[in-house]
């Protein structure tokens, strides 16, 4: 059977997100067709399997079981994708009730790089805002937690780096807008995710985003200085600001000396 050019393939990398995902393929189930699920999961023991065979008459659901990282586990998804149009989230997310719509119509008009909102929901103190990197006017720290490829540009420039810990969504944008991607930033394309619920994953994350920052600085050292560090996007209170910094410190002395 033909695949219609318009359908769009959702690419997810999870591990034990069961419970997220149930009210992630919810607000699924009424987005606009023709879409695919493509779901990466690396290896859980939880519910998982369950909520994929419980929505598996709603939209289609590839579910492919491998051990990856997130780069590997998105660099899978995308090969194993029906459509040209790709859509990255995670699996701990919801997503606005025209969703996939305003990706499509983005598409449509020729965007190769689409770059959503993320809203945050949680606990407020953890409601700490990104560190945005620029280059050539694109804000490439947007997250792959809500992010539209097309297939052939991902594939062109080699996809997701698999040695990046983390920020390898950084580093794909960074290759895609030096490719001279044609952009865009979607208000209308809306995923609301969970912030960390306590002091302890919130570190843990903040030292990987310092890692990640650091192999993202090694790898790309010859342009690093053509790339402006814009505005703190967000705020909040001080002391979980002072804790990410030593935090994210720690990660890129440890990425340094590694």
């Amino acid at each position: 059977m033909e695949i219609p050019d318009e359908g769009v393939s959702i690419v997810i990398t999870v591990k034990n997100e069961g419970r997220n995902l149930m009210e992630l393929f919810s607000g699924l189930t009424s987005q606009e067709q023709p879409f695919e699920v493509v779901l990466v999961d690396s290896e859980s023991t939880d519910s998982t399997a369950d909520v994929v065979k419980q929505y598996q008459e709603n939209f289609r659901i590839n579910h492919i079981v491998k051990k990856t990282t997130r780069g590997e586990g998105r660099n899978l998804g995308v090969e194993n994708a029906s459509y040209d149009r790709i859509v990255f989230i995670d699996g701990d997310v919801t997503v606005s009730a025209d969703f996939i719509s305003s990706y499509r119509k983005l598409f449509k008009q020729g965007y190769e790089l689409i770059a959503g909102e993320v809203i945050s929901s949680g606990v407020e103190k953890f409601k700490l805002g990104r560190v945005e990197l620029v280059y050539r006017g694109f804000e490439i720290t947007r997250p792959s937690a809500n992010l539209g490829y097309r297939k052939e540009l991902f594939l062109k420039i080699g996809g997701f780096d698999p040695a990046f810990v983390t920020a390898e969504d950084i580093d794909l944008n960074l290759r895609a807008i030096k490719n001279g991607a044609k952009h865009w930033q979607c208000q209308e394309c809306i995923v609301y995710n969970k912030t960390r619920s306590n002091y302890r994953e919130f570190m843990k994350q903040a030292f990987w985003n310092g890692y990640g920052r650091r192999q993202l600085k090694r790898k790309n050292r010859e342009i690093w200085s053509t790339i402006e560090k814009g505005p703190k996007v967000g705020s909040g209170p001080v002391f979980p600001h002072l804790v990410r910094l030593a935090s994210g410190a720690l990660g890129y002395l440890y990425a340094f000396i590694h």
